[in-house]
């Protein structure tokens, strides 16, 4: 299939594939002419990326994942689950860091209803 077929299938622009491929997430596709020639494994390649991206991985952290993939031939499992547990605990911080922010506004909120209680009693 050609990058248009494959942009049509994963969601992903012509440029993004185009850019995936610079970037060695994806292997150089074989040629027809001019014309870049895709096949199954790429749709679930660009299918993957797109996804690691939406849960919060940078290109560069599957470009390491893609390079020992390429050096080794296999796909690096276990290197893609620590990946993972570590984006996991990014996660967990963050979710604390949120959840200490929405205490912070709750207090924020029960003080400016006493300050408000405070100046309706002292007016009435």
């Amino acid at each position: 299939m050609l990058i248009g077929k494959l942009a049509e299938l994963t969601g992903a622009t012509r440029k993004a594939i185009r850019h995936y491929e610079a970037e060695g997430l994806l292997p150089e596709p074989q040629r027809r002419g001019s014309y870049r020639v895709y096949g199954p494994l790429d749709v679930h390649l660009v299918g993957m990326i797109r996804r690691a991206q939406c849960v919060g991985f940078s290109l560069a952290e599957l470009k390491d994942l893609a390079a020992q993939k390429a050096a080794s031939g296999r796909f690096p499992l276990p290197v893609a689950q620590t990946l993972i547990a570590d984006k996991r605990q990014q996660f967990d911080a963050e979710i604390r860091r949120l959840q200490a922010l929405q205490q912070t506004l709750d207090a924020l909120e029960t003080e400016l209803v006493a300050l408000y209680q405070r100046e309706t009693a002292a007016n009435a």
